[in-house]
């Protein structure tokens, strides 16, 4: 198959970028199973294993069929769209749309739309659209077994539902080293009462070191004893849970959103629902294996893995005559 694939950023991305890293992972895979892969997005974007074609699309969700048309290859057989964003019309060929977010309840999504987890979809409300795992490229990970004294929190830290508090008021609890590293995306956050909540909070034992990306993130995960990823809303996966366990390192976190479909409570790591029960999973990550974390990825959560069952979704899409069940 010739696969083309729309996404309204430039790719690829150098530090934070959970979905943007998924779409790259995916286009490696299919790429690797011997399918013609094309991205199309704005200036810049250098996607390995494909033909770019870029054009002025920064922040169009979904272009529409006059923008797009004149793009695609002629031999092209579908064109998968990554956006939370609906789409209503005529490409000359078939076309799904991968949906990554919860924030709002969409009503009304016709013709061919994919989720990245049970529970997302659930959320939605569209419980019998297909939902396909996102998978990782292990290669760009350090997998350690042997871990420093320190536990991690990696995400949005000016986003609440991420859950940092819960994370600094695990490591009180306990008298743990908590490192906090992540993205600020509001520019109101440095003066904001959350923000000014957490430098209150910051100390020897609670440090923040800001974003992270490339290698130094890859050691920050592979070197933690836990990842702690309190999440307080419908998460729709969670990329940095399964960037942990390839590292071999365990997610306490909560039984929110794809959680469960993830973490393996008592094997990935914990499942809890209130600090308290974060704080006794802390007591008991030792016992969690990080061969066992790593084998949930190659059995799971691997860019192959996630490019396979994509390749069967558009095969279904080409079948039924461009209609999902």
């Amino acid at each position: 198959m010739h696969i083309v694939h729309y996404y309204p950023k430039k790719l690829p991305v150098k530090e934070y970028g959970g979905i943007e890293r998924a779409i790259v992972w995916l286009i490696k895979g299919l790429k690797e199973f011997g399918h013609t892969v094309t991205f199309i997005g704005p200036e810049g974007s250098a996607i390995p294993h494909c033909v770019n074609i870029c054009g002025p699309f920064d922040g169009i969700d979904i272009p529409s069929p006059q923008m797009l048309k004149k793009l695609l290859p002629r031999d092209a057989d579908i064109v998968h769209f990554h956006s939370d964003d609906k789409f209503d019309g005529n490409y000359g060929i078939p076309a799904i749309v991968t949906v990554y977010g919860c924030r709002d309840n969409i009503h009304g999504l016709g013709r061919n739309y994919c989720f990245i987890s049970d529970a997302q979809r659930q959320y939605w409300g569209y419980f019998q659209k297909p939902f396909i795992h996102i998978g990782l490229d292990p290669g760009e990970y350090i997998y350690r077994e042997d871990k420093d004294d320190y536990f991690l929190f990696l995400s949005r830290v000016d986003w609440k539902v991420k859950g940092v508090d819960w994370a600094v008021k695990v490591a009180e609890k306990t008298g743990v080293r908590l490192i906090i590293a992540g993205n600020v995306h509001r520019r109101s956050f440095v003066s904001s009462y959350f923000r000014g909540y957490l430098k209150k909070k910051l100390s020897d034992k609670i440090t923040y070191i800001g974003p992270v990306g490339g290698e130094l993130k890859a050691m920050l995960l592979a070197k933690a004893r836990a990842l702690i990823f309190p999440t307080q809303w419908c998460e729709a996966f969670g990329i940095v849970t399964i960037e942990a366990l390839t590292s071999g390192t365990p997610v306490i976190t909560t039984h929110n959103g794809a959680m469960p479909e993830i973490i393996e409570n008592g094997k990935h790591g914990f499942l809890c629902k209130d600090v308290d029960e974060m704080a006794e999973a802390v007591k008991k990550v030792d016992s969690i294996k990080p061969q066992d974390c790593l084998k949930r990825i190659d059995e799971k959560f691997n860019y192959k893995k996630m490019a396979e069952e994509y390749a069967k979704l558009y095969q279904s899409v080409l079948k039924s005559g461009n209609r999902l069940i």
